[in-house]
């Protein structure tokens, strides 16, 4: 994403994999304002052996999160 995108980008929690030190990790991201990057809000801590195994265990938490917002959005009210 470049800085110069509109600002209808989609705000959604995006996940990457990507391999480092030797093993494979994810990360999961949001835009940030009038595009001025992303900002992380989630990541592994673990690292993995196979990209394979990091991007389940990243779906699974980015599920997890999308889970958590709309159930934050049923108790509060906000749509």
């Amino acid at each position: 994403m470049t800085t110069s995108q509109s600002s209808h980008t989609p705000t959604v929690p995006v996940l990457h994999v990507f391999e480092q030190a030797g093993g494979w990790h994810w990360g999961i991201t949001v835009p940030r304002a009038k595009g001025s990057g992303f900002k992380l809000i989630a990541f592994s801590e673990r690292t993995f052996a196979v990209e394979d195994a990091a991007r389940t265990d990243g779906s699974q938490a980015l599920e997890s999160l999308a889970n958590n917002a709309a159930r934050d959005r049923l108790t509060t009210g906000v749509a």
